[in-house]
């Protein structure tokens, strides 16, 4: 499954970016749609990108594949949106980690002690070049990671059947959950929200955010917590006002 595409009219970003890092200059990140992710590249030398993927149901491997697919595409349609598939694409590390006899149903908790025990093991023969920089366990790479449940994994099957009745009525997103391996089970911040898995505080540690959105959530990661100012709580699907469905 894919993305509807865009109108070939659409373009974000205009200009003509060059083919490395190194070469995108001070005017050019002043404009550029993902400047913040870009211009830590450039101080750090560790140019690999992108969250960690968690999958965490296991009971259709064709709809996982499906899933996949849409998720990759929708991450590359977005790059080409912005003018950047050429520079980025080719340092995006798409590590996807599947084991179903630990993390079939595994909780958002159980995976973030897992992924900070991954983030920890980092080394230049694993990550590559920069990765010792100091900087670099500040980076998203190093400190988010993608959660996939069943719940994720419906939204593409409902965004397959909205596209084949002709994308009528509001916009079908397919989703996934940024985790924050540094929050704690009980969250933080205000207290005596709705409960969310349990959780009443403001911060519950993780938001819903639509795939075609994983690179400007990066970029945004570089430079600020999943719990500023523009953090959505679950269930709202970050930017938009939608609210993640209860029930396939």
């Amino acid at each position: 499954m894919r993305p509807i595409p865009r109108p070939s009219w659409m373009i974000n970003y205009a200009h003509i970016i060059p083919d490395s890092i190194p070469q995108v200059n001070r005017t050019m990140l002043e404009e550029q749609p993902l400047s913040s992710a870009i211009r830590d590249m450039q101080e750090t030398g560790f140019q690999h990108w992108g969250f960690v993927i968690y999958r965490c149901a296991y009971a259709k491997n064709a709809q996982w594949e499906s899933y996949l697919e849409f998720i990759k595409a929708s991450v590359q349609e977005e790059l080409e949106f912005d003018g950047l598939y050429t520079l980025l694409w080719k340092y995006l590390d798409w590590t996807i980690i599947e084991d179903r006899e630990t993390l079939d149903g595994a909780s958002k908790q159980e995976v973030r002690e897992r992924f900070s025990e991954w983030s920890a093991a980092r080394s230049v023969e694993r990550d590559g070049p920069g990765v010792d920089e100091p900087k670099v366990e500040e980076a998203p790479r190093f400190r988010y990671c993608i959660y996939i449940d069943q719940k994720c994994l419906d939204t593409v099957d409902r965004y397959e059947a909205w596209a084949e009745a002709g994308a009528l009525g509001g916009l079908k997103f397919v989703v996934c959950a940024i985790l924050d391996k540094d929050c704690k089970p009980k969250g933080r911040g205000r207290r005596g929200l709705p409960s969310v898995e349990g959780c009443t505080r403001e911060d519950t540690g993780w938001m819903y955010t639509h795939v075609g959105n994983i690179p400007s959530v990066y970029n945004r990661l570089s430079y600020q917590e999943l719990a500023d100012d523009d953090y959505s709580r679950p269930p709202r699907i970050y930017p938009t006002v939608e609210l993640m469905a209860s029930e396939p």
